[in-house]
């Protein structure tokens, strides 16, 4: 059977970033032309380690360009895009507000601008985050897709200011333009080894201990492999025109406490290692407590069926060994 995606044309912004190459290899997988942007030709990629540069067009894009981003989808006569670029980095971005905001944001809208103006385009995905929610009392959780969102802190708000951005392309102008408000994603290919799960194996492969900031110990928090929510991504996609307009919670039903996961970390890396604790920058301020209600995900997608943490862990281990071996994340 043909796949949806045969030889449709499908844009990725920041396929080179954790979700973007898995979203590449997932469509390059279902036989869809894909094209990707990506900013910087020098950063180390999931896409270059697994191989699939060769099978994509890759373009140098700044997603703050118009003109680019209008002649990429032109030229390409794109059908679907998977928008992912982004600062992703908490405390990055609250170091360099001007910059978070200016990709989060202003990307999004000169993205969706250029989508406007070329009448080719079927579906846009804008990952947006579960940080958007922001600041809840613990009895309000988990995150429904219907809550008030309250961000605070320069990501949080920069996140829910790209969602609303979408929403008013899809309100004012029809782009079917659907978000996700993703938990936690983990999994093998995530380069920016500052996140939780790439900075405490390769910190362990070398003989140190993974590092727990100073009171955040007992911060809970909600995870979902990388493949998994690609799925979802992707099927939803496929359901454009009972997706568009409307926003969906992605995440795994499983929720952890931060010290939990490093202890899980280091039992499944066979370490006794006890976490070095490190005072947190005063900025770098984040929310305790952050899961998510799945039920609207679940009836668009009753197949859905994320993989646990006890699976996911040992796969996403095995691929950090095998490239911290081969020298790649040494």
């Amino acid at each position: 059977m043909i796949s949806f995606w045969h030889n449709k044309p499908v844009l990725i912004t920041g396929v080179s970033g954790f979700l973007g190459g898995h979203l590449a290899e997932k469509l390059i997988g279902y036989g869809a032309n894909v094209i990707g942007t990506i900013h910087d030709k020098k950063k180390i990629s999931y896409i270059q380690i697994a191989g699939l540069e060769k099978q994509m067009t890759i373009c140098q894009a700044d997603i703050l360009s118009l003109d680019r981003m209008r002649e990429i989808i032109s030229d390409y006569k794109i059908s679907y895009i998977f928008h992912c670029a982004a600062k992703s980095i908490i405390h990055s971005a609250a170091k360099n507000p001007v910059g978070c905001f200016s990709v989060n944001v202003m990307g999004t809208v000169y993205l969706l601008e250029a989508a406007r103006a070329v009448n080719s385009v079927q579906g846009i995905m804008c990952m947006e985050s579960d940080k958007s929610y922001g600041s809840f009392d613990s009895t309000d959780l988990p995150y429904k897709e219907e809550h008030a969102i309250n961000p605070k802190n320069v990501y949080e708000v920069s996140k829910a200011c790209a969602g609303l951005i979408s929403r008013a392309f899809g309100h004012n102008y029809g782009l079917p333009t659907y978000t996700i408000r993703s938990a936690n994603l983990y999994g093998p290919g995530d380069m920016n080894l500052s996140r939780l799960f790439p900075q405490s194996i390769l910190r362990v492969l070398r003989g140190n201990a993974p590092i727990l900031y100073e009171g955040v110990a007992d911060y809970v928090r909600e995870f979902v492999y990388v493949e998994d929510a690609a799925d979802a991504i992707v099927a939803l996609m496929e359901r454009i025109d009972e997706a568009k307009s409307n926003i969906f919670n992605l995440g795994s039903g499983e929720k952890f406490r931060i010290e939990d996961v490093i202890k899980l970390l280091c039992q499944s890396l066979y370490t006794n290692l006890e976490p070095e604790i490190i005072s947190k920058d005063i900025i770098f301020k984040e929310i305790q407590e952050q899961y998510l209600d799945l039920g609207k995900l679940k009836s668009f997608l009753p197949a859905f069926n994320p993989r646990p943490m006890q699976q996911g862990l040992p796969k996403t281990i095995e691929w950090y060994r095998e490239y911290f071996n081969k020298g790649i994340l040494s």
